[in-house]
């Protein structure tokens, strides 16, 4: 299944679940049809027959014998019915699975390519948020609407055409007042959905909270801080808030949907009133009254309740159809699928000059007119203050961001005329927030270049795990975390190896570290950095940090102030220059003291 770049619909609900599971939902349709005919007309009829039967025989009009046929048919028509509902619920089930397996990986492929300007967006993230929460739920409930929908007209035109060889005026009293319901419930299921909307960043923030107040991540400050009741308070704050936008709108389609429905109950009571007078005269036999009757109030649950629903899910369908539309038109990164070179480009040389660059929804330039060299097989310190730009850096290297002026050359060629592939068969970054798998030791290792099987224990090793994973109780094929039975935790010194190792298996003949020790003390934070540079002594590696614990085993140290290098040497040179940097590192000294 793939998402194009086209207005969507809510009909196209049909379409997506007829390519998810063409066969079943044929069988649904033509079962949902089935199943609407048997509820009303039919089981009307032969109720009237097995009524009309039994009070002949209680009159002596016909043998005892004769009600035999009445009630097998009655009987067959329910079971048939009760059938075909629990067979429609399956074949409901199977396609819900099918766009399980299939929707889901669309979505998720078209989050993947999306700019990365998309996700550092607000207001389209939100947007991803929305589509991305539950398009299944979303898609099978609009689907389950038309499926409803269908049923109702059937059923409706069914019982109103029993209506119209009784009462003919009662049948059109009863359309009179159905169709303005159809263009209320329409109108009141979009302004659920835009509610729903507007309190997209209430979920977000109560989805955070919550994380907060019962994630394994905080139970320790939760238990030492005692912050429990003031984060409470403030998720209440905002569910509150979110609920109160949909609860005023849902409160309002209710009352104008329920009116609606009290004076259809109205018209089918004074129907069933005027019937009383063709039944007294011997016009209509009490069976066909009873038959008519019951398929009336049913058509009344349906247009009153059950009609609303529907259209109302239709309508928020129609919503989330339009979010779906936005959520595929988002510009995506080029060749952003595809995956790194087998065989990365030698590495030679790489060069910033005069770039300059703000973030989409910024208002102020992070690089201005930065303008460096790096040569390959030195060890290079990017080091600044917090927001001086340097992992923008990263960022622009690695293509994640391409809207920058000036040059960026590797090689002294232009980095957005190298392939995405290229760029990501360059570059290997262990950045400050690194991902934490909650897969085994191994394949966290292998995640950084999957085609190396075989070389995870030596990356393991490199990257001072051995002590790590004799103590796991199965070695490297243990589950980290508390999700797969016998996960284990690790600390966050030794995830932070898990994740120097999966660097140090890529190709990337170039590794930065873009600050990934930031929680770590400091001493330990200069371990991982002086491990880190033995390993990888005499290739290309790039330290970003604001902390200058690893910055002596630099060949070179950049100092990044404002988008610009205010300095540049060795640790000594920088030192005697008595500038930013120095004024740093004395500040820092006795921490690594």
């Amino acid at each position: 299944m793939v998402f194009t770049k086209k207005d969507y619909k809510s009909s196209d609900v049909l379409r997506l679940a007829f390519e998810a599971s063409p066969v079943c939902t044929v069988l649904h349709a033509l079962l949902s049809v089935t199943y609407a005919a048997l509820k009303t007309a039919i089981l009307a009829l032969a109720t009237a027959n097995f009524v009309d039967t039994a009070t002949e025989i209680l009159q002596d009009v016909r043998p005892q014998g004769d009600i035999y046929w009445p009630l097998a048919l009655l009987l067959l028509t329910l079971g048939v019915f009760t059938t075909i509902g629990a067979v429609t619920q399956l074949l409901c089930s199977r396609i819900n699975l099918n766009l399980q397996r299939k929707l889901k990986p669309a979505v998720v492929r078209i989050h993947a390519a999306l700019d990365f300007k998309h996700i550092e967006n607000a207001e389209s993230w939100e947007l991803i948020s929305r589509v991305s929460r539950d398009p299944v739920k979303s898609i099978m409930d609009g689907f389950s609407a038309f499926m409803q929908l269908l049923q109702i007209i059937i059923s409706v035109s069914s019982v109103l055409i029993l209506i119209v060889t009784q009462v003919w005026w009662a049948a059109l009293v009863i359309l009179a007042f159905s169709a303005p319901m159809f263009g209320l419930s329409l109108r009141a299921g979009k302004k659920t959905y835009q509610a729903g909307r507007e309190a997209e960043k209430f979920n977000r923030r109560t989805d955070y909270l919550g994380e907060v107040l019962t994630g394994r991540d905080n139970v320790d400050e939760r238990t030492i801080f005692g912050y429990d009741d003031e984060i409470n308070r403030k998720w209440q704050e905002q569910y509150k808030a979110g609920r109160i936008l949909q609860l005023k709108v849902t409160a309002k389609s209710f009352l104008i949907t329920k009116s609606s429905s009290m004076i259809i109950a109205l018209t089918a009571l004074f129907v069933a009133l005027t019937l009383i007078s063709p039944v007294v005269n011997g016009q209509m036999t009490a069976g066909m009254f009873m038959g008519v009757m019951g398929a009336v109030f049913s058509m009344i649950q349906q247009l009153g309740f059950q009609m609303s629903r529907s259209l109302e899910s239709i309508s928020r369908t129609g919503e989330y159809m339009k979010d779906l539309t936005a959520f595929t038109q988002l510009s995506e990164a080029k060749d952003a699928l595809s995956e790194p070179d087998v065989e990365p480009i030698a590495f030679e040389s790489l060069e910033f000059r005069n770039v300059r660059f703000q973030y989409p929804s910024g208002d102020r330039l992070i690089l201005d007119g930065l303008s460096f060299r790096l040569e390959a097989g030195c060890h290079y310190a990017f080091v600044g203050k917090n927001g001086a730009g340097k992992t923008t850096i990263t960022k622009l290297l690695t293509g994640l961001y391409t809207e920058y002026e000036g040059e960026i050359l590797i090689n002294g060629k232009e980095l957005r005329e190298y392939s995405t592939s290229a760029l990501k068969a360059l570059f290997s970054v262990v950045y400050q927030d690194f991902a934490k798998y909650y897969i085994s030791v191994k394949d966290n290792i292998l995640i950084g270049d999957i085609h190396t099987k075989g070389k995870e224990a030596q990356a393991a090793h490199l990257a001072g795990l051995d002590e790590t994973i004799a103590e796991l109780k199965h070695g490297i094929d243990t589950p980290l975390g508390k999700i797969l039975e016998g996960g284990q935790d690790l600390s966050g010194g030794q995830w932070q190896r898990v994740a120097i190792a999966r660097s140090l298996i890529s190709h990337a003949p170039v590794k930065m570290l873009d600050e990934p020790t930031a929680a770590l003390d400091p001493i330990s934070e200069s371990r991982v950095y002086s491990d880190f540079e033995k390993v990888m002594r005499g290739k290309t590696t790039v330290f970003i940090s604001h902390r200058l614990g690893s910055t002596k085993l630099a060949d070179e140290i950049l100092v990044i102030d404002d988008g610009k290098i205010i300095e540049r040497g060795t640790h000594d040179v920088l030192m005697q220059a008595n500038g930013q940097y120095a004024e740093m590192f004395e500040a820092q000294r006795e921490w690594y003291q």
